[in-house]
């Protein structure tokens, strides 16, 4: 019997993520990398709809603050972008994988919270020591309006 707790699916809701590779495995300190998985996202967001508001990407892991549309849940995506770039990696084995098999969500309450995640998501490389307080990370995404078309969050 597993212990872990089964995802709340609710429409319309915002979902803070986090996904690891297997073992911390730094995969993307490399900038190609980071391109691939950049490009995930794109491909994910022509075969589906979801809005991403945030995205940061470490050397061994990524967040993000996702919206799936209305028929999808926040695991079709995070599984769609992970399928999407071990596509890129030209993985032959369906097994053979980068990541962690599960992946952590935090349903966002209300727009305090999702700000409080933007935040965290802006200063996570600083966080991790990879850029200075007040430096740019290159591999951090913030949308400017990202309820832009929406009655609501």
């Amino acid at each position: 019997m597993s212990h872990i707790p089964q995802r709340w699916h609710g429409s319309n809701q915002w979902y803070f993520v986090t996904v690891v590779t297997i073992n911390r495995t730094p995969v993307f300190e490399d900038k190609h990398r980071c391109k691939q998985l950049q490009e995930a996202f794109r491909i994910t967001r022509k075969h589906i709809s979801f809005r991403l508001a945030a995205l940061i990407i470490l050397p061994d892991h990524w967040h993000g603050l996702i919206l799936p549309s209305e028929d999808l849940s926040i695991g079709d995506i995070v599984g769609s972008v992970k399928q999407n770039f071990l596509k890129m990696l030209n993985y032959k084995d369906t097994k053979q994988t980068c990541w962690q098999s599960r992946f952590l969500d935090h349903r966002i309450r209300n727009e305090e919270d999702f700000n409080r995640h933007v935040e965290y998501i802006r200063l996570n490389a600083a966080k991790h020591e990879y850029v200075g307080k007040d430096e740019k990370y290159p591999w951090c995404f913030i949308h400017s309006e990202p309820f832009s078309g929406m009655n609501s969050c």
